[in-house]
């Protein structure tokens, strides 16, 4: 009995043909704005280690998933971040800020108010510091995991993902901004405020160490989603569920988003993973005589 792809392609393939597509689309967007990637080989050199360790440990299936998956993250997070500044360097259009707090008040969400009651409770405060910074935990338990237990899963947390970070950049070229905390001057200026603005006035020529620079949508809510979604099913999907609750409501508050853009990360991670059903259900293996 031997097994064929409906699309041709087996996923790992697929995930790495997303890769390079978003590597030749970010070239594409550094050379249109004049901007250069710093000399920093470090990310390349541990994606090169990681894939060939995949494929020393090619006999031993779960290991080789897992040396496979954290070289497919890292890639994609060197070129998805770049395609992130690149869209931002890109962008003609003027800071949205104003306009996304407006949104907040249109439905009804005082945004300030929100931050100095989480603020006045110091003990949310740290809950929701604490989950906001959960990511690299989180990603780095769910992957394991499922490289031994269900390797489907992590496929899907990684088309996913890169998948939403596809559909957030042309979003972020349309509606750039900054933050919340520099909107409301609440005395706290964003970590990646600087490399926004010099992207925007196009003094950033070249790229070394990169931020997220992602605002709107928000990006931690899409992974909150994600996370959650991958522990559906297991016995201890209960506790993923609620961190991810708590990471979703920090976003405002640690992350500087304004509440327009949680919910347009809903919106992104659930579009996301529509997509990333089809591409599996595309790829699935099916018997052949």
């Amino acid at each position: 009995m031997k097994f064929a792809y409906k699309g041709g392609m087996n996923v790992t393939a697929l995930i790495w043909v997303v890769i390079v597509i978003t590597g030749i689309i970010d070239g594409f967007l550094l050379f249109a704005e004049g901007i250069a990637i710093g000399s920093n080989w470090t990310p390349v050199i541990f994606c090169l280690c990681m894939a060939g360790l995949s494929i020393a440990f090619r006999r031993i299936p779960p290991i080789r998933r897992l040396f496979a998956a954290v070289a497919q993250i890292c890639a994609f997070s060197f070129v998805g971040a770049i395609l992130t500044y690149a869209a931002m360097a890109a962008s003609p259009l003027p800071l949205a800020d104003a306009l996304l707090s407006r949104a907040d008040d249109a439905l009804g969400f005082d945004w300030l108010a929100w931050y100095e009651w989480v603020n006045a409770h110091q003990t949310l405060h740290c809950v929701l510091a604490y989950a906001y910074s959960s990511v690299p935990v989180q990603i780095s338990g769910l992957i394991f995991y499922f490289c031994y237990a269900d390797a489907k899963r992590v496929h899907q947390l990684i088309l996913a993902g890169m998948l939403s970070i596809i559909m957030i950049a042309p979003i972020m070229m349309l509606l750039p901004a900054v933050g919340a905390w520099s909107q409301y001057n609440v005395g706290i200026v964003e970590p990646w405020r600087d490399d926004i603005l010099a992207l925007r006035s196009h003094t950033l020529l070249t790229i070394g160490r990169m931020n997220g620079i992602v605002s709107f949508p928000s990006f931690h809510t899409v992974l909150g989603i994600l996370f959650a979604n991958m522990a559906c099913g297991r016995k201890w999907f209960l506790p993923v569920l609620v961190l991810n609750l708590f990471m979703i409501a920090s976003v405002m508050s640690e992350g500087a988003h304004y509440a327009v853009d949680m919910l347009s990360g809903l919106a992104v991670a659930f579009a996301a993973l529509g997509a990333t059903r089809f591409l599996l259900a595309w790829c699935q293996p099916v018997t052949t005589a």
